[in-house]
């Protein structure tokens, strides 16, 4: 089937067949693109406070937003992937850490003491205490930028492979910013996982 591209300027028409107008780039499906999700409803808001340098921040919050990339090459519907389905999943992980504590289970710093109803956290002097109900238990070592950026990834990754073919895909990265000038990234390749 031959396809063809018009194009008009300034009152001059020019046809151009499809192999006038693909490049020998364009055709060769291993050339690497990208996608990229980001805004709109891919936020939360949620309270946390970092150890670090033997000390832990004053319990405070962000209102996060995450940014989504996939790069791969070409699928058979000639999509890196669906960005409706990129949004949804993420999405679906943004509405887990909502309105909550972010609580990261492998803390060497911190003292954890759970009980059915609450987690007391425990780092020197300091004391908190939550009701179960408003925490997320993460399996991070801390709740930075960049351990959250990961573990975003992670779950993100593990819906994709449950779900949808990406062995197409080369890298995931996640973006997390906690404010308009601050976002830390973590980059997963897929090759080979």
């Amino acid at each position: 089937m031959s396809r063809s591209i018009k194009l008009t300027l300034k009152s001059r028409q020019i046809n151009y067949s499809r192999k006038e107008w693909e490049s020998p780039a364009m055709a060769d499906e291993q050339i690497l693109r990208r996608v990229k999700v980001e805004g709109g409803y891919l936020r939360f808001s949620s309270a946390h406070f970092i150890t670090f340098g033997g000390k832990c921040e004053r319990l405070h919050g962000h209102n996060y937003g995450v940014l989504v990339e996939a790069e791969g090459t070409l699928n058979e519907d000639k999509l890196v992937f669906d960005f409706t389905v990129l949004k949804r999943l993420t999405r679906e992980i943004c509405r887990t850490l909502n309105h909550r504590f972010l609580l990261p289970l492998h803390n060497p710093h911190l003292q954890l003491i759970e009980s059915p109803d609450a987690w007391e956290i425990h780092f020197q002097a300091k004391r908190y205490v939550f009701p179960r109900t408003d925490v997320v238990e993460l399996p991070i070592d801390n709740s930075s930028a960049e351990r959250l950026a990961e573990y975003i990834c992670g779950e993100l990754y593990r819906l994709l492979a449950a779900e949808y073919d990406i062995s197409n895909l080369d890298t995931l990265m996640v973006g997390v910013e906690e404010a308009p000038t601050q976002m830390a990234y973590y980059r997963r390749p897929l090759k080979g996982t």
